[in-house]
């Protein structure tokens, strides 16, 4: 598996994968507000994190086929992660996370997780912030790693 920056050629790559894995992994949490609302606002911000430099954005390769992304927005806050079905469970995830928490100089780093991955992140180190929240139909739950400490995540 290679880490890398993404590049704008990724974008149809990356839009695909993004909305296989929400369709199996994160709709299902969604009402038809939600899922509506994730399509029309999440899947067009793609383009945003390919091209905006106030985003850190890497993907994983595995023979030259994109199975994960993840992005950072102005270096304290995970805007995206996603990795393909069939490689989850593979470490991918946590190399993704810990290639851009290794990058960043902030002290934390925040996020809004999906429902469905709750648990991942805290496995990780990540703290829930406050209660599950809803934005128009997508549920989520707030989200932070303290990094004063270290630069890497947790390992298991």
């Amino acid at each position: 598996m290679d880490i890398q920056k993404v590049s704008q050629d990724d974008l149809e790559s990356i839009t695909h994968l993004v909305l296989d894995v929400a369709k199996i992994d994160v709709f299902p949490h969604f009402n038809e507000k939600g899922q509506a609302e994730f399509k029309t606002r999440v899947l067009p911000d793609l383009n945003t994190i390919l091209t905006e430099p106030n985003y850190l954005s890497v993907k994983a390769a595995i023979s030259g086929e994109i199975v994960g992304v993840a992005a950072l927005r102005n270096a304290d806050y995970l805007t995206h992660l996603f990795v393909s079905k069939s490689c989850q469970g593979k470490g991918i995830g946590k190399a993704l996370l810990n290639y851009l928490v290794t990058e960043t100089k902030a002290q934390q780093v925040s996020l809004r997780s999906s429902i469905n991955a709750v648990s991942f992140y805290e496995s990780l180190g990540f703290e829930c912030t406050a209660e599950e929240g809803d934005y128009n139909g997508i549920r989520f739950v707030p989200m932070t790693l303290d990094l004063q400490n270290s630069r890497n995540i947790k390992t298991g």
